[in-house]
């Protein structure tokens, strides 16, 4: 069974606030889809506050019935990024919409992508066995990330005349490669 996060979930893990997404992150996550060094491999976004809004008004009602989560990553009162989870199913869950402000150290991204799994694989459902995701192709930095992560490639797709590469990670692969993560980021699992 999958557990639903209660309305105003918060937590902090590795010293990062995280928090579900709001109608007021519009303009930050917007100035992130937009920026087009940082959006390169995502889906085009309308550079249109009101249409982000809406977005995330929608997204709210997809949160209330537990069908997918999408995260704010707070430290020290600065917004860094977003991440989701989404594709919620018995056994498995899609991690995405994984963007992050430029400029940041590097672990900040690295344990927020750490943290929305342990969300999914520990809070929401303990029977999870797998997390799927997909990159696109030329998202080096991604791919690499993912299979340092345990990762592994299941297939590829074609979406909008772009090709990416399918991949799935098992609850089993994150706890090993999660506590070998940690280490390396000098954090305590």
């Amino acid at each position: 069974m999958v557990n639903k996060l209660p309305l105003g979930f918060k937590m902090n893990k590795y010293g990062i606030d995280v928090r579900f997404v709001e109608e007021s992150d519009a303009e930050f996550i917007l100035s992130l889809r937009t920026d087009p060094k940082l959006s390169r491999y995502l889906h085009a976004t309308d550079n249109d506050v009101e249409k982000q809004r809406q977005w995330i008004r929608k997204y709210k009602e997809r949160e209330a019935h537990g069908k997918e989560y999408y995260f704010m990553y707070i430290k020290n009162e600065n917004k860094l990024g977003v991440s989701r989870i989404y594709n919620i199913e018995e056994k498995s869950f899609t991690v995405g919409s994984w963007i992050f402000s430029p400029g940041l150290s590097y672990e900040l991204p690295f344990l927020s992508s750490i943290i929305t799994k342990e969300i999914a694989f520990d809070i929401l459902a303990l029977e999870f066995e797998v997390c799927n995701d997909g990159v696109h192709i030329n998202n080096q930095k991604v791919l690499k990330a993912n299979k340092m992560m345990g990762m592994k490639e299941t297939g590829r797709i074609i979406d909008n005349g772009e090709t990416f590469i399918t991949m799935s990670l098992e609850k089993e692969d994150f706890n090993k490669s999660k506590t070998k993560m940690l280490r390396l980021l000098n954090y305590e699992n």
